[in-house]
């Protein structure tokens, strides 16, 4: 039976009685990409490509992942047979892929930083949205045990969605999501997706987009990303004039590094804060008054006998 969470369109409760943009003059709505961005499903392509090309005594080298990265998955699938000259159709070359996929990301894991994000937006009285490439039995499938998390969004888009005609890296799945977030606008909405063809779609819709991309993907595929980051908690909300994190940051995976765009964020910050304490201690010191012109010396043309 499918939970309230799993609605593709369904209220939200009111802030305050106003509208979004009443408390965000900036962003005020933010819409997630549910596969890489809510969860961190973004290996699980080229690990069910390798496998399935291996199982033929295949390897793939790393060219073919560029070449398709923003394609759909019949095309990657028509792509790959070819290359690799693998003896199955594309047909079932795309099957096989959606099923290894689907036995990977059973009960996938939550991207760093959304847990956090996500409560975080929404009580600072933005809208979210959420689209997936699932259908809607998969969609409540995948989010089983968490339904609690998912009323944060207050629509969904799912790939079966009567309202969608194409899939990314066309723009129609995006501008559903706007349409249903109410006053959403391009100038508005911020877009979060970790693949080069949801970057694309979002470009293509007109939204600012963050992308967060796996650290050897190339950067001509995060060209059109307004800022590109590797996990979640490398973002921090003032970057696009939102209100900060009042909590403190839990603590990194030992294994994880921060970005160097946001390494370099901390230290300027840092420092700044370090100058305004500085300052504010700094008492200014009164200018002392400029020293008395010394005494005239009589000269002894002057003197009268």
């Amino acid at each position: 039976m499918c939970t309230s969470g799993c609605r593709t369109s369904k209220s939200q409760p009111d802030c305050a009685g106003c509208s979004p943009a009443c408390c965000s003059p900036g962003i005020s709505y933010c819409i997630f990409d549910l596969e890489s961005a809510v969860f961190d499903t973004r290996h699980v392509y080229r690990k069910a490509l390798k496998e399935l090309a291996r199982s033929y005594g295949r390897s793939i080298p790393d060219i073919l992942h560029v070449q398709s990265g923003a394609m759909t998955t019949s095309e990657m699938s028509e792509l790959f047979c070819r290359k690799l000259d693998i003896p199955m159709s594309w047909e079932s070359f795309r099957q096989e892929v959606n099923e290894r996929t689907s036995q990977l990301i059973a009960n996938p894991p939550f991207m760093d930083g959304i847990e956090r994000l996500v409560p975080h937006l929404r009580n600072s009285c933005m809208e979210l949205g959420l689209i997936t490439s699932s259908n809607e039995a998969n969609y409540c499938s995948k989010i089983r045990g968490r339904e609690d998390f998912f009323e944060n969004f207050s629509t969904v888009v799912c790939a079966d969605d009567p309202q969608l005609r194409a899939p990314k890296p066309e723009p129609d799945v995006y501008l559903i999501a706007l349409s249903r977030l109410g006053d959403a606008g391009p100038d508005c909405t911020l877009v979060f997706d970790g693949t080069p063809k949801g970057v694309q779609a979002a470009s293509d819709a007109r939204l600012p987009v963050i992308m967060l991309a796996e650290k050897d993907l190339p950067c001509c595929w995060s060209e059109l990303a307004a800022l590109r980051f590797e996990y979640l908690d490398d973002f921090e909300p003032e970057m696009y004039n939102l209100p900060p994190f009042t909590d403190p940051a839990p603590k990194r995976r030992w294994s994880r590094r921060r970005t160097r765009y946001s390494q370099r964020l901390t230290v300027i910050r840092a420092r700044a804060a370090e100058a305004a304490a500085a300052e504010e201690e700094a008492e200014p010191e009164p200018e002392a008054p400029p020293p008395p012109p010394p005494p005239a010396v009589p000269s002894i043309l002057n003197l009268r006998e």
